[in-house]
């Protein structure tokens, strides 16, 4: 064996040492890289509490008072806020101006308006006076509420259905509580919507 291959034999484990902890040393810099590039938020996602939804108390009493100016025309229709029920207001005013309202709903402040479409204007006061906790649902808030609908004294007005761009049809239906006062609902069709519309026709047809 040459004195150079001698050499080499005795420093080949520092060598590899060396290449090792070189090796280590650069794949410690990748980890950090990685590390300063992961967005670690968005793989955790986001930890911070959701706060609970609120119906607006200057709303409410806008759309109260708004009735004190005697509207000639109300139209009332409803949406499916992420399982919130989301209640829209319009207001025609002897076709000279139109008010628009929209706001989170419970059951509550939906009869309240429904009650003065029919005349019988409440005072905001005593519906804001009440603890009103939003909660939201699994299933779309607007079909309990439409059944609620059909057992009461309001004639239901059934609509031709609405078809979306999709090609999906929505079961459209009407209530009056007042002279020119209309609630409107549009839901998609569904079996078990499908269930409640013929239970509810062939109860109308044997009453009559």
């Amino acid at each position: 064996m040459s004195n150079i291959e001698k050499l080499a034999s005795q420093n080949a484990p520092e060598i590899d040492n060396a290449a090792n902890e070189a090796a280590s040393n650069e794949s410690n810099n990748d980890i950090k890289k990685m590390k300063q590039n992961i967005d670690w938020t968005a793989l955790m996602g986001n930890t911070a509490v959701a706060q609970p939804k609120t119906i607006d108390p200057q709303v409410v009493i806008d759309i109260f008072t708004s009735f004190l100016s005697i509207p000639t025309e109300v139209n009332v229709s409803f949406k499916n806020d992420e399982g919130y029920l989301k209640m829209t207001v319009n207001m025609n005013f002897r076709e000279k101006f139109i008010r628009n309202f929209e706001t989170l709903a419970d059951y509550k402040l939906v009869a309240c308006t429904v009650a003065a479409m029919g005349g019988t204007i409440p005072a905001p006061e005593g519906y804001l006076a009440e603890e009103h906790k939003l909660e939201a649902s699994d299933v779309d808030p607007r079909e309990d509420l439409f059944v609620q609908f059909l057992n009461s004294p309001f004639r239901c007005h059934i609509e031709p259905d609405f078809v979306s761009a999709k090609g999906e049809r929505f079961f459209c239906a009407s209530f009056a509580p007042g002279y020119r006062k209309v609630v409107r609902f549009c839901l998609k069709r569904t079996e078990e919507l499908e269930n409640v519309i013929q239970r509810f026709i062939n109860d109308a047809v044997h009453a009559a």
